[in-house]
């Protein structure tokens, strides 16, 4: 009773980021960019994070052919943070759905935009219930969610085990120690302690 998760990242040669400034611009080419054009354009949803969202302030829309339809932009925000000028509430090409764990009395702002839906969900520790996330956009008729968030949300998905592929473009450059990695997790050494199968 949950989608499919694709996450999907780009790196650099070292599984860097961003630089430690959170410059990010141009790790991937033109290939790599279309390519994940095709991968939303096939999902149900493209899932984010409230980090990416004040950070770059993204469409997650699908922008360079014709589809049949867009895929729902879902944001998890759980203090309700999410600017009414960013491109996700501004630009109505696409539906918008805010999964929060703020109370309905702060909705009202968002409310003005048709194409924006807000879903209350339990929280964990302070922050979104990833498997009710995960739930609400089953319930929302989404069977493939595509994952595009920075290391921190990323992690909290592997670490929860709700990550079922993960789409790695790798480019040949190297960014070095201080820059920013794929994914916030501790060290693993039992990663170590057998083979690849």
């Amino acid at each position: 009773k949950r989608p499919f998760v694709s996450l999907k990242c780009a790196a650099s040669l070292d599984g860097k980021t961003a630089l430690a400034n959170g410059q990010s611009q141009w790790i991937t080419g033109s290939n790599a960019r279309a390519d994940v054009q095709v991968l939303r354009a096939q999902s149900c949803a493209v899932l984010t994070g409230i980090g990416t969202v004040l950070a770059d302030n993204p469409q997650l829309n699908v922008r360079t052919f014709p589809t049949l339809r867009q895929p729902i932009r879902a944001i998890l925000d759980s203090s309700l943070r999410t600017p009414l000028s960013s491109q996700l509430i501004q630009h109505s090409g696409s539906p918008t759905l805010i999964l929060t764990c703020a109370n309905e009395s702060h909705w009202q702002p968002y409310q003005a935009f048709a194409h924006v839906t807000l879903i209350r969900l339990p929280e964990n520790a302070g922050r979104i219930d990833l498997h009710a996330a995960l739930g609400a956009l089953a319930e929302a008729g989404c069977g493939e969610v595509m994952l595009e968030a920075g290391a921190t949300l990323n992690a909290a998905f592997l670490a929860a085990g709700l990550v079922d592929e993960i789409v790695l473009y790798q480019a040949p450059k190297i960014l070095g120690d201080n820059a920013r990695g794929l994914f916030k997790l501790p060290e693993n050494a039992a990663a170590l302690s057998r083979e690849p199968e």
